[in-house]
């Protein structure tokens, strides 16, 4: 009967499902899946008449025999029409898969708190499969399908809410609703019909003709490891169910089809997955997937594919992780992480009003100067010490005479920007944005350094914050936000928001140096810190970022920061050891970023499977 019909009139027939696997399933068990008109289930009529519920069975989930669904009776269950998909999938969209009886579960007490004085909040949840990002979706397609450039459609997919975590990578927002399903198949139907077009488009797909090389190939890119049997004779069903669909384009291009629709909606492709036993070390292609989600933001490609069977030693994860850090698409990757962090996009929407010297073409200078500061210490080999330390930063046009300097070209060029400016912070970019139009803003500027470079615990804001007043005749910035804090009476103003504020004093509004401020009044930039090493007492913000630099609090928590990125989800107490190794290279001779990220992916930690829900 499939004979018959087209790939839009299969489509037609299930709105709400990934047809495409459904058929897969049907073809393979001799349903002819249909809707009930009564109560809009999703029934199998079976050939022999019996209608009865469609139920997902693990055979037809295609998953190991160990996965349950938590709160529904084991064996085989029953979905609505709304739910005739991949049962793996939706319950892990909706947070509603678990361990089963007997196995390992979440690691017990791994919940937020403060360890060695670092505030490592959040509640990991371990995830044994973790969508894809819609950037890591888009490159991903581009690995499957080998375009020119990562898809554009997801361009429209939903984005994670930012905010709720560290980076929006982690795993507790990638969850799935309805909305994104209807974008993973139309995207997928698109892409299919793209490049099945014309034979010669197939072509840079797959060079050959025949489906078994086509599925063994194509398959093995999206899944990320080799088909299994099972898993082979399933797309070769569908492929022949497809070529033997009606329409114009060539029988191979027409099973072909159907199989890239089908491959690009399989939670093989859109989750990645951890499904080790709890502490065993992550198979080799889990590993190649995990490298290269992270540092290429794509699926392994071909080659690294074949080197996977051999990533089984932190030794050889660790040289092939080497090889990719050298790679652009590293670049890109830390690109990411950098911006995310230090909350780059922010740039474009900086304002300033009464501020002459201001001009909105200055933002995407800004935001660009930033990014390619964080570039050269991640190409180059710098650290953390570097990025407090560096008195070279990258200036535009714009930006020349605010450092005082005379413009150099027309793009932005890497300048010595003097002692006055010591490390990223006391740079434009992060002084413009952290300002109140051409006034410091000594509030925001201590409240980021102790959040985003310290990870100093602050506790909550207080519930009604009164907005800054005016300057007073013969009053300096720092009497009137001392004075405007003083009623806090907290510890999270008076000894740590405040002081690190203070220290950049000597730079107003538009980041400019000065010595006085409002009529001549002379600047205090000094003060004290309460380091997780102890107290330090610095002249202005160049000395604090030495201190910084020197002291461990700021590698420790770059090195959490760096953690939480690359394994997609919280780093808490528990994680300390991996933390402290990691800030411990960070201020070891070199101190490089890339060797962190080196000894990273040695860990245990990215290795092996923690042990979690689905």
């Amino acid at each position: 009967m499939w004979a018959s019909f087209s790939h839009d009139r299969v489509r037609g027939l299930f709105p709400f499902a990934r047809y495409g696997e459904i058929l897969e399933r049907a073809i393979d068990r001799d349903y002819a899946p249909r809707f009930s008109e009564h109560d809009g289930r999703c029934i199998a009529g079976h050939t022999k008449g019996t209608a009865q519920p469609l139920e997902v069975s693990q055979e037809t989930m295609m998953i190991p025999p160990s996965f349950s669904i938590t709160g529904l009776p084991r064996g085989r269950r029953v979905l609505g029409a709304g739910l005739c998909v991949t049962a793996l999938l939706l319950a892990a969209c909706t947070g509603s898969l678990g361990d089963p009886e007997g196995s390992d579960g979440p690691v017990p007490g791994d919940t937020g708190g403060v360890a060695r004085g670092i505030d490592m909040p959040g509640a990991p949840q371990y995830h044994r499969l973790v969508r894809l990002t819609n950037s890591q979706w888009a490159s991903s397609v581009q690995v499957v399908l080998n375009l020119d450039a990562p898809s554009s459609l997801s361009d429209t997919f939903e984005k994670p809410v930012a905010g709720t975590t560290d980076f929006t990578n982690n795993e507790l927002l990638l969850s799935v609703n309805q909305r994104s399903w209807s974008d993973y198949q139309s995207a997928a139907e698109a892409l299919a019909e793209e490049v099945t077009a014309s034979d010669a488009a197939l072509a840079r797909v797959y060079p050959g003709t025949d489906a078994a090389g086509f599925i063994e190939t194509v398959g093995r890119r999206a899944y990320r490891r080799p088909l299994k049997d099972a898993e082979v004779a399933r797309y070769t069903a569908l492929f022949e169910t497809g070529a033997a669909m009606s329409g114009t384009k060539s029988t191979f291009a027409k099973g072909a089809q159907l199989v890239i629709r089908t491959l690009l909606q399989s939670p093989h492709f859109l989750y990645r997955t951890e499904l080790g036993e709890r502490r065993k070390p992550l198979d080799g292609y889990e590993i190649a997937a995990k490298l290269s989600l992270w540092l290429r933001n794509a699926a392994p490609d071909d080659e690294l594919l074949d080197k996977a069977s051999t990533l089984t030693t932190p030794e050889a994860i660790a040289a092939v992780a080497e090889s990719m850090l050298e790679e652009p698409t590293a670049v890109k990757a830390m690109r990411y992480f950098h911006g995310e962090l230090l909350h780059f996009d922010r740039y474009a929407t900086i304002s300033k009003v009464g501020v002459p010297s201001y001009d909105e073409s200055l933002n995407a200078e800004y935001e660009e100067s930033a990014y390619l500061f964080f570039e050269k210490i991640f190409t180059e080999g710098l650290g953390v010490k570097d990025i407090l330390t560096s008195t070279k930063g990258f200036v535009g046009p714009g930006m020349a005479s605010l450092y005082g300097l005379t413009q150099s070209g027309r793009g932005l060029v890497e300048r010595d920007l003097g002692p006055d400016r010591i490390g990223f912070f006391s740079q434009l970019p992060y002084l413009t944005l952290n300002a109140l139009n051409d006034e410091s803003d000594s509030i925001h500027r201590g409240v980021s350094i102790n959040l985003d470079v310290l990870c100093t615990p602050l506790g909550a804001p207080a519930p009604d914050i009164p907005p800054v007043p005016p300057l007073k005749p013969g009053q300096t910035n720092r009497e009137r936000i001392t004075q405007l804090t003083s009623g806090c009476g907290g510890r999270c103003h008076n000894a740590l928001i405040n002081p690190v504020g203070f220290a950049f004093e000597h730079f107003d509004g538009m980041g400019q140096y000065r010595d006085e401020e409002n009529g001549g009044l002379p600047i205090d930039s000094s003060g004290i810190y309460a380091f997780t090493e102890g107290s330090k007492s610095f002249a202005d913000a160049g000395e604090l970022m030495h201190h910084m630099a020197e002291g461990e609090q700021a590698h420790l928590c770059y090195a959490k920061k760096l953690a939480s990125f690359a394994l997609q989800r919280d780093v808490v107490p528990s994680d300390l050891p991996l933390v402290e190794t990691l800030a411990a290279v960070s201020r070891g001779k070199s101190g490089s970023v890339k060797e962190m990220m080196i000894e990273l992916v040695k860990s245990e930690a990215f290795r092996t499977r923690a042990g979690g829900p689905l």
